[in-house]
């Protein structure tokens, strides 16, 4: 099975090639912007497997699954990575695909059987979803700070100004959480291949805001 993996909710970007039994990764240093770099990141990756005059094309079209993280993250990156993925498999019938949560990819990271995962939402909140090993127990929400005194265990890529265990996304971890999901035949959509936002936009925080004002 030949697996094609976009993690573009946060600052870097991983990608991950799983093709003919091999891996091939990379990851945008932070500087890069998704939007230019994401498509010839992809097209690079599968011009390493090309061969015999083979075109990425003709490669691509030998993926039988795209996954793709949903987050929560950021609202730009998501979006590119989403539409990204969604574009492919739109183009390739065949495709099936995987959603990945980010705190589900956290959660993973953790050598914990319950374990909060958490990542900073900004202004006081936080996102977080609970783990009983793989079973998760509590959905992604936002909480405020007020609340963290309700959870234990945290783990996030993020250092937080109170104790949490300190992990790293990798290429190898998101392709390993893909394989995962395919084997239990966890697969998605197009249509309901959607960003996972659990606070509203800037944007739509300041349209809201506007709205109350005019009222």
């Amino acid at each position: 099975m030949n697996i094609l993996c976009l993690n573009t909710g946060f600052t870097n970007a991983d990608i991950v090639l799983h093709f003919e039994g091999k891996d091939y990764f990379t990851t945008t240093d932070s500087s890069a912007k998704h939007s230019e770099n994401l498509l010839p990141e992809i097209e690079k990756l599968l011009e390493k497997v090309c061969k015999n005059g083979e075109t990425t094309s003709e490669v691509l079209n030998r993926i039988d699954v795209i996954s793709v993280v949903t987050g929560p993250g950021s609202f730009t990156g998501l979006r590119i990575g989403i539409s990204t993925a969604k574009a492919i498999a739109l183009t390739h019938e065949h495709m099936c695909i995987v959603s990945l949560g980010s705190l589900e990819l956290i959660a993973k990271l953790s050598k914990n059987k319950q374990k909060t995962a958490i990542l900073d939402a900004l202004s006081g909140y936080y996102f977080v979803s609970c783990f009983e090993g793989d079973l998760c127990t509590l959905e992604p929400k936002m909480i405020t700070s007020g609340e963290l005194s309700n959870f234990k265990n945290f783990v996030s890529i993020e250092k937080l100004n109170f104790e949490t265990e300190l992990v790293s996304f990798s290429p190898e971890n998101l392709l390993k959480l893909s394989l995962e999901k395919i084997d239990k035949n966890q697969f998605t959509s197009e249509a309901n291949l959607l960003p996972l936002y659990i606070r509203p936009s800037q944007a739509e925080a300041n349209l809201n805001e506007n709205k109350v004002k005019n009222n």
